[in-house]
């Protein structure tokens, strides 16, 4: 791959030039690149369900393209060479992160609280926290309150249990693209 730097020639090109090389736009650079090959294989059945993500994925960033507030968001958090579409695409795809679960201040008493720190690629729409006992009994479930840092995500307890060690607790997390995605920890 070459990047072309101040050549009037190639600057702005785009598209196949013969048989072997490739102009693309990336950003404000034009790059030059050996043409991709296609391959006569048939697809494993992992490659087509890959290929099927691949295609979701670029249905939600074309369709974040035509929404103004989302588009604008997206581009805020792209880098250098990056576009909304490329930053949706990957946002379509990654997990929310699940950095810690801090349940020092979770007694089992009502009012008592679970802080989750989650981060993910724009942002955490939703967290659902749900508590089951050692006898997997479901206790308590609603919805954590995002903090005034935006960072953490915060769980009030609003039934009394007790033994609180060997609680298992199920987060929920539901990001802008609309995936949910789901984390266990267990109290110890």
């Amino acid at each position: 791959m070459a990047i072309s730097k101040n050549n009037p020639i190639v600057d702005g090109a785009s598209g196949r030039f013969g048989n072997n090389l490739v102009f693309r736009k990336r950003g404000n650079r034009t790059v030059m690149a050996v043409r991709p090959s296609v391959s006569e294989r048939v697809p494993t059945e992992d490659q087509m369900t890959q290929r099927f993500l691949f295609m979701e994925a670029s249905f939600y960033a074309k369709s974040v393209l035509e929404n103004p507030v989302l588009k604008a968001a997206y581009q805020a958090k792209a880098k250098e060479g990056q576009s909304a579409y490329n930053v949706a695409f990957k946002d379509y795809l990654t997990a929310p992160i699940l950095h810690k679960l801090d349940w020092s201040k979770y007694t089992g008493e009502l009012g008592s609280t679970l802080t989750g720190r989650i981060t993910d690629v724009l942002a955490v729409t939703t967290v659902k926290m749900s508590l089951f006992d050692v006898n997997d009994v479901l206790i308590e479930e609603g919805l954590a309150v995002q903090s005034e840092l935006k960072l953490d995500w915060v769980y009030t307890a609003t039934v009394a249990h007790t033994p609180v060690v060997g609680t298992r607790i199920l987060v929920q997390m539901t990001d802008t693209p609309g995936n949910v995605y789901v984390e266990e920890v267990v109290i110890v």
